[in-house]
């Protein structure tokens, strides 16, 4: 069986499958702009939060740090405050050592408290979100939230966002969710 990883106990019945890329990271890098001063971020990080930021890949720090749009990330607390749905992430920041830090990166922005579980890692996002709901069953509502097309495999489940998520895409979101 393909892995995944929840990080609760709790039965939910709703879910917001999170994609980064195009949802709340719009595809832009300025926080190459930040890069000589990375020092001082990490230290900010390390005395705001207690944690060894440095461990982590410093690119995918600054990534969530300056490129993580504050006002997409914010659309997504609203869905999740509206719904009482949690975060099942399939974006491919999971992949890697990344998905391993990815709980630190979202506590950046309170997301992390939001954050259930991780979709397996298999041939396509459609089939990790299905091998998900097989896989937990109580969950009862969900929606994916991504900028690829995902409509085809999940016409009443999917929001489509580019170049972020917006407020009509959030309403549609909470629309799915209630």
């Amino acid at each position: 069986m393909p892995q995944c990883t929840d990080f609760s106990e709790e039965k939910i019945e709703k879910a917001l499958f999170l994609d980064i890329d195009g949802v709340i990271h719009p595809f832009t890098q300025s926080y190459y702009e930040y890069m000589n001063d990375i020092e001082r971020l990490l230290n900010k990080l390390e005395d705001k939060f207690h944690i060894n930021y440095r461990e982590f890949n410093v690119c995918d720090v600054a990534m969530a740090y300056y490129d993580w749009d504050k006002d997409a990330v914010n659309e997504i607390k609203r869905i999740l405050d509206a719904t009482g749905a949690k975060i099942v992430i399939s974006s491919s920041w999971r992949c890697s050592t990344t998905g391993n830090y990815l709980p630190f990166l979202m506590r950046m922005h309170d997301l992390q408290k939001d954050l259930y579980g991780y979709t397996p890692i298999m041939q396509s996002r459609p089939v990790e979100i299905l091998e998900y709901l097989k896989m937990h069953p109580h969950i009862k509502k969900w929606v994916a939230v991504d900028d690829m097309d995902l409509t085809g495999a999940f016409p009443e489940n999917a929001v489509v966002t580019y170049p972020k998520i917006t407020t009509s895409d959030a309403d549609k979101c909470i629309e799915i969710l209630s």
